[in-house]
This record gives structure tokens, sequence and C-alpha cells, in this order.
């Protein structure tokens, strides 16, 4: 069964009306252990939108209110403007732990788990919880790691991020990242040589240094 996202539907009801064609892309950012960020974005070829722009078409026929009552607390908005596509962006308002984060975009329809082992980070999803409307011409879905990509299924992997196309569906989205200790690791090696350092400053100073002190 396919169906549109809540506050997608809310907001381009009219822009599905006119052309039947809307583009979705969401992130996933996982920044850290329990520290993630997301955005969305949806979009419309400006010609689809008759002769008007956006803002005249989300002046006549969007409950602003409504949409930001949805979205409050959870996410912050803009208008976006990309060659021939325009269309909002919704960004999560700060950082959020895995919890918040799932809570957030269950807003857009997604339905998804994020969980670590101190070591990898896991998002997981079921493809009947990211179905979208037939009038999405795009929609895909990137997690972004910190690290490595260890595994996934049934993404396209570039890098440290993996990207599921919406539009073609799937049994289950997962994927699976290594987190980046390399800056905890270089802190800590750095602090060793420091402390060392002032050891073997301490123990084989010259004695007259050391008098002096």
């Amino acid at each position: 069964m396919k169906k549109v996202f809540s506050v997608i539907a809310l907001v381009f009801t009219a822009v599905l009306a006119l052309s039947g064609c809307v583009n979705m892309n969401a992130e996933i950012n996982v920044v850290g252990q329990d520290k993630t960020t997301g955005v969305v974005e949806v979009t419309i070829n400006k010609e689809n939108l008759q002769g008007k722009s956006l803002d005249e078409v989300l002046a006549a026929t969007v409950d602003t209110a409504a949409m930001e009552k949805e979205i409050e607390g959870q996410w912050t908005y803009s208008k976006v403007e990309e060659g021939e596509n325009v269309g909002l962006r919704f960004e999560t308002d700060g950082t959020k732990t895995y919890t918040q984060l799932a809570d957030a975009f269950k807003i857009f329809g997604f339905q998804f788990g994020l969980a670590d082992d101190g070591k990898e980070v896991t998002f997981s999803m079921p493809g009947d919880k990211a179905t979208v409307d037939q009038n999405f011409t795009e929609a895909n879905l990137e997690v972004n790691f910190p690290g490595e990509v260890t595994s996934n299924g049934p993404g396209v992997v570039h890098g440290k991020a993996v990207t599921f196309d919406l539009v073609k569906g799937a049994e289950v989205y997962q994927a699976t990242g290594k987190f980046d200790h390399s800056l905890l690791y270089s802190l800590v090696f750095g602090g060793a040589l420091l402390v060392l350092s002032l050891i073997f400053v301490a123990v084989f100073a010259p004695k007259g240094v050391k008098e002096s002190h």
C-alpha cells in the first residue's frame, strides 16, 4: 500500500494536484554515539507550478500554522531553490539521540531504528514503513556514518554513506557503519606523549636547572 508522508502531504497537496511530480531526499546523519541530525528536502520543478511562484502556491493553499505546530520542537524549515527545482528543506532542531531522531522522522512517515554496540551503529527500517505515493518521481534516504560502512542492503554505498531508493522499495532497509574514534585516539596518544615528555624533562633536566627552581 502506498502513502504520502504526512507533513509532505500537508505542504504539497496543491502541488501534487498541479503536477503529480515531487522529489524527496532525506538524510540521517550519525555524528557520534547516540548523536544524530536529520534532513528532509522536498522539491518540485518550477515548470509544474503553472507560472506561479512557490510562495504564491504555499500562501494560497498551505496551512502554515498547522504545519509549524506539527514540526514544533523537532524540525525547522526553510525554502530552497536548486536550479530548476524549488521546495522546502526541513532540518532537525539541534542534535538528537537515536530515539529522538526516530520520533522526529515519524512525522514524515519513516519508522526506523538506530542502535550501537560501541564500535558500530546499525540502521534498520522495514520496507512497508517507508512507502511513498506514486506521485513521487524521486524518493531517496541517505544514512551517513562516522566511519566505514560495513554492511548494507539494498542501498548504494558511497564513502561513509548508504543511499536507499524508496521508489524501488524493499522488504527491509539496513546498514551498519563504524564509529570514527581516530580523533579520540589521537587526543589520548597526544596527551600521553605530553605527560611522558614532562616526566622526561623533570627526571633528566640538568641539576643546576632543578636547583634553580
